[in-house]
């Protein structure tokens, strides 16, 4: 049996509107206890911590000296919480720790999952797992598909490993062996307050770029941004952030259709997403032409022939566009589908 500890660093929570609280909830329900290297701060971070008992809280100051330095500081903070896991846990057998960025969520969906594939990686050699993103731009019915986007990071390591946290924290170095999963790690970092969101960025770029060069990459990152390739995203989200969604004048609760018709075979996709689907009726068919004539152009085909592809074209592509991308697992790439349509899945409301 494994044991999950988590871990994460923190600064100034409150103030940069990060959803760190949901964050944190969403890993508690994977592990007893959570560590967190916790920077001094004066925005009430510390306060909206207090209620959160399974968290172990190592109080750290920031070298604010290192402006500047490629984000070297955020994978600090990150091994300042992991080596406090790992001397308090490293000795036990198959003990291993999953991290999250404080603007990353894990779906209660995935839990079974991750539990599953940590125990697999466990019992055959692993070091560490990693998990695909979906990286939420400007709302919440949209992630970023572009290169400049990872499309999967390590998020879990085993704890007796010479895993470790490298650069700006985007992911670890010295993994062995590292097992590929298909859970989700939501990522919400530029879904926020837009005041607080344009706060963050500027903290952001001033940690990681040289003051002498700072006009320069803030411009390239307003380009960039600009070109921003995204999808529409119409599937659910944790429940954890219904409050959060709400609260930001986005929509949790969505539009059921009345009848929708999907072209594929339904045996493809699991019960769980099929039972997710917000329309009163479902018609599944095996070719467009069983479709009537006026629903033609609302269909939702799955695996389209090429003149299909020509007269019922489709921009969801098969994986994101970074090179190192995987193909999206199938009931992920139905939900991109039925998203193009406006369809979407029903978010739980327990």
């Amino acid at each position: 049996m494994i044991k999950l500890y988590g871990f994460t660093f923190l600064r100034n929570g409150v103030s940069h509107d990060y959803s760190f609280k949901e964050s944190l909830i969403s890993l508690n329900k994977l592990c007893s206890k959570i560590y967190i290297a916790l920077g001094k701060n004066d925005d009430g971070t510390s306060d909206a911590l207090n209620d959160l008992d399974f968290l172990k809280i190592i109080p750290t100051v920031w070298d604010m000296s290192r402006l500047g330095d490629g984000g070297l500081i955020f994978s600090e903070q990150t091994n300042i919480a992991l080596n406090t896991l790992r001397r308090d846990h490293c000795h036990e057998n198959s003990a291993w720790g999953i991290y999250l960025q404080c603007d990353e969520v894990i779906h209660e969906d995935d839990i079974e999952m991750i539990v599953r594939d940590l125990e697999y990686a466990d019992k055959n050699g692993y070091d560490a797992v990693r998990f695909r993103y979906l990286h939420f731009w400007q709302d919440h019915q949209h992630i970023a598909i572009n290169k400049i986007w990872y499309p999967q990071e390590i998020r879990a390591l085993k704890l007796d490993s010479g895993v470790k946290s490298y650069g700006d924290a985007q992911s670890f170095e010295n993994a062995q062996k590292i097992f590929e999963s298909d859970a989700r790690i939501h990522h919400y970092g530029h879904v926020r307050d837009s005041e607080k969101y344009a706060i963050k960025k500027d903290s952001i770029i001033r940690f990681i770029r040289p003051k002498s060069k700072l006009g320069k990459y803030i411009r390239r990152e307003k380009s960039s941004h600009d070109k921003t390739e995204s999808l529409a995203y119409l599937g659910d989200h944790p429940k954890v952030m219904k409050d959060r969604i709400i609260r930001l004048k986005d929509t949790w609760e969505k539009e059921e259709k009345s009848i929708i018709w999907i072209v594929g075979n339904k045996n493809d996709y699991s019960k769980k997403v099929i039972k997710k689907i917000n329309a009163k009726t479902v018609n599944w068919v095996q070719d467009l032409k069983e479709v009537p004539s006026n629903e033609k152009m609302n269909a939702v085909i799955m695996n389209p022939s090429l003149v299909q592809k020509i007269l019922h074209p489709s921009n969801v592509p098969a994986k994101m566009r970074s090179k190192l991308a995987l193909l999206w697992p199938s009931d992920f790439f139905l939900v991109l589908k039925l998203s193009e349509k406006g369809i979407s899945l029903k978010n739980c409301n327990d």
